[in-house]
């Protein structure tokens, strides 16, 4: 059955039930529309008109008894419940209520089938995010309502009455039916000009673009309303996290990525992580000492030896060069971070002294490399930084600093080194979790996140890494 076939369906499941009013079907722009219901409202007060009523005549019982304590209890809650629904009525009867109510409707629900995204105001959640547990049931005495519980998005899908379970499950599985349905072939063509090699370069930074909410069938923005939301979203990502205020600092960034990145420390990392474990204990000993006189504003010239022997102990053979040129490097002279030595250690300093978690993050490093497969991988986490450096690129073109042109063309090389490191996106992915967990000091809560988006990224008929072979030949094939 076709996708209209498929909508036509699910309109039909719910004709003539409680869920009816609230539903809007286009199958010309395949949108099913989730508007809030004014029959759903009217029920529920209804609903508490009946139960004023119920609780009055059993407070009147209890008068009539001589129960007269016990007759309060029922009777206040009874006016007060009766009261709201004749509150309602009236505003039906002298009111433009239902006027005001189509001409400001609440924001309405969108499953937009042809983008394969559910979206609500901001939010918007890809299908491909979607699973049947996401899709919940709250049953009660009188109603079923299902809901979307998602971790972005919580809202209240369709509400039937208890006697309409048939309707009510016939409805939740067809539309089960058109979020989960495989488009592969239309999840490259909808709405994107995108060539399989362009594709192919999408999806070796799917991981860091889809856990930051971005489509992954595209290079730039999202259509519609929501293009100023992801112009906006890559704006505050490149200030924060990375400090890119402009184009000089995102090429920067770009280039630390593509250069060093984090895989640099990595590796030293994985070189401490041997040491016996009289070494580790003394380089860690003068890494919390060091951090703690930095958190303390403490930079007298004791500090300064600190800091040296720290360095030396880091580098061990090469320890006495690195060591020399901490000095220079404190003063700021010109051309001290010139040589291979003074980058590096520059970089070390920068992160020592500005971010206040980097000591407690690298002793976390040193436990984790302490697993002798772990630290025999280290040099195959390119994929943490290349797969970050490719979504910059994708950023920095939301907001209008790079053409396309200029990023396919810089973005096809990475992409080229990528699948030459790897064998397929799963070893890719297992990389990029490792690296993930390396940077993190140990993953965090976020790692599970990560974990599980990756898993769906591999899984679901609809991702980049289902729709284009690893092994495609990446030579450009665009105009």
């Amino acid at each position: 059955m076709g996708q209209a076939g498929q909508l036509d369906a699910l309109e039909r499941a719910v004709e003539g039930t409680l869920a009816e009013g609230a539903f809007e079907f286009d199958g010309d722009e395949a949108v099913l529309r989730i508007e809030g219901s004014l029959v759903l409202t009217t029920t529920w007060f209804l609903s508490l008109g009946i139960g004023g009523v119920v609780l009055l005549l059993a407070g009147a019982v209890l008068s009539l008894t001589g129960l007269q304590d016990e007759a309060r209890w029922a009777l206040a809650p009874g006016a007060g419940l009766l009261g709201c629904a004749l509150g309602f009525v009236l505003l039906l009867r002298f009111t433009p209520l239902f006027d005001l109510w189509s001409i400001f409707p609440p924001p309405a629900l969108e499953l937009r089938f042809a983008e394969q995204a559910m979206v609500h105001r901001r939010t918007r959640v890809p299908f491909g995010e979607l699973r049947p547990e996401h899709l919940v049931w709250k049953n009660g005495r009188f109603f079923r309502r299902l809901y979307v519980r998602h971790p972005s998005l919580r809202k209240q899908l369709a509400g039937f009455f208890g006697s309409e379970e048939r309707q009510a499950e016939e409805f939740r599985r067809r539309l089960w039916e058109l979020i989960s349905a495989p488009d592969p072939a239309g999840a490259l063509a909808r709405g994107s000009d995108l060539t399989p090699v362009q594709h192919w370069i999408i999806a070796a930074g799917a991981p860091y673009g889809a856990i930051n909410g971005f489509r992954l069938d595209r290079l730039g923005t999202a259509p519609g309303d929501s293009a100023a939301a992801d112009r906006r979203t890559a704006q505050e990502l490149l200030q924060d996290p990375w400090g890119a205020y402009d184009l000089e600092q995102l090429l920067g960034a770009v280039n630390w990525l593509v250069q060093d990145g984090h895989r640099a420390d990595f590796t030293q990392d994985a070189v401490l992580a041997a040491r016996p474990p009289a070494a580790q204990e003394e380089y860690g000993t003068l890494l919390r000492e060091v951090d703690d006189l930095i958190a303390r504003d403490m930079l007298e010239p004791p500090f300064v030896e600190r800091l040296i022997e720290l360095v030396r102990v880091r580098y061990d053979d090469e320890g006495g060069s690195y060591a020399r040129l901490v000095p220079r490097l404190l003063r700021d002279e010109p051309g001290a971070d010139v040589s291979e030595e003074g980058a590096e250690l520059a970089q070390f300093l920068h992160r020592l002294f500005n971010d206040r978690n980097h000591a407690s993050e690298e002793l976390h490093r040193l436990k984790a490399l302490a697993d002798p497969e772990l630290r025999a991988n280290v040099g195959r986490f390119l994929i943490w930084d290349y797969g970050r450096a490719l979504m910059l690129y994708r950023w920095g073109h939301m907001v209008g600093w790079l053409t396309e042109e200029y990023c396919w063309e810089r973005m096809l090389p990475l992409a080229i080194d990528v699948q030459r490191r790897y064998s397929s996106w799963r070893d890719m992915a297992t990389c990029y979790l490792q690296g993930r967990q390396l940077w993190s000091g140990g993953g965090g809560k976020a790692q599970a996140e990560y974990e599980r988006l990756l898993e769906n990224l591999a899984t679901e008929p609809r991702s980049p890494w289902n729709l284009v072979p690893w092994d495609l030949d990446l030579t450009r094939d665009w105009a």
